[in-house]
C-alpha cells in the first residue's frame, strides 16, 4: 500500500510525537538533576544523588535514541548491524527499568539468515513491539520457526495485545486512526511489507504472547553484498 504526500507527513507527525514523548521523561529529568545539584551546591550527599539521577536518565535517553535509530533510521538496513548489536541495544531499553529480561542467542539460529536485507531492522522493530506485550514484566525470546521464519516470544503476568495492534500492523487501519500509541506497529508494518517480509501474531494467551515475521512467500532472501 503506498501512501500520499499527506498521509506520509501525518505519519511523520506522529512517528515525531512518539519519538518525544518517550524522550520528554528522561531529558527533563537531566535538567531536574542539573538543577538539583545546584541547589544542593554544599550538600555532597544530594551532589551525589543528583549525579546519579543525572546518569540514570542520560543511560536511559541515550538507550531510547539508539533504539528508534535501529527500528526507525536506516542503518539497520545494510549489513554492518548484526545481531548481537540488537540484542545490546535492546538489552540497554529494557534495563532501564528493569521489568523486562531477555534470552535467546543472537550467534545461533534465528530462522531467518541475519545477513538477509534489513533483517536486524525489522527484529529490533519487534522487539519494542513485543516489550509493549508486557506492561508487567516478563521474559521475551527470540528463536527461529518454521523454515524462512523467526519468532519473538513476550512471556509474563498479564501479557497482552493492545486494542488496534493488529490492524495497524497489517497496514488496515486508515490513518487518520492511528495515534503515537500505534505509531510503531504501523510503521513496522509499513517496513516489514516494504523489505519483503510478513509479520503477524502467531499465539496469544494471559500469559504469551508470540509474533513471527517470516520472509514473504514471493520473496527470495535479498543478502547483503559482501
Amino acid at each position: 500500500m503506498s501512501l500520499k504526500d499527506q498521509e506520509i507527513t501525518a505519519l511523520m507527525e506522529l512517528l515525531s510525537s512518539r519519538i518525544c514523548h518517550d524522550l520528554v521523561s528522561p531529558v527533563g529529568a537531566i535538567n531536574n538533576g542539573l538543577e538539583f545539584m545546584e541547589d544542593m551546591a554544599d550538600d555532597e550527599e544530594g551532589r551525589k544523588e543528583a549525579t546519579q539521577l543525572i546518569a540514570h536518565s542520560a543511560t536511559a535517553a541515550g538507550a531510547r535514541l539508539m533504539a528508534f535509530r535501529l527500528a526507525y533510521g536506516s542503518g539497520a538496513v545494510d549489513g554492518h548491524v548484526k545481531p548481537e548489536d540488537i540484542q545490546k541495544a535492546f538489552g540497554a531499553l529494557i534495563r532501564t527499568d528493569g521489568k523486562i529480561r531477555q534470552s535467546w542467542d543472537p550467534f545461533g539460529p534465528l530462522g531467518i539468515p541475519p545477513s538477509s536485507r534489513a533483517f536486524c531492522k525489522i527484529l529490533m522493530g519487534c522487539l519494542m513491539m513485543a516489550g509493549d506485550c508486557l506492561p508487567k514484566g516478563g521474559m521475551i525470546f527470540v528463536d527461529p520457526g518454521t523454515g524462512p521464519e523467526t519468532l519473538i516470544k513476550a512471556e509474563g503476568v498479564g501479557a497482552v495485545v493492545r486494542e488496534g495492534v493488529e490492524d495497524a500492523l497489517s497496514g488496515k487501519t486508515n490513518l487518520t486512526d492511528v495515534d503515537p500509541r500505534l505509531v510503531h506497529p504501523y510503521i513496522l508494518g509499513q517496513s516489514a511489507r516494504t523489505y519483503g517480509y510478513d509479520i503477524k501474531l502467531k499465539e496469544k494467551t494471559e500469559t504469551e504472547i508470540t509474533w513471527s515475521f517470516s520472509l514473504s512467500s514471493s520473496t527470495e532472501p535479498r543478502l547483503h553484498e559482501a
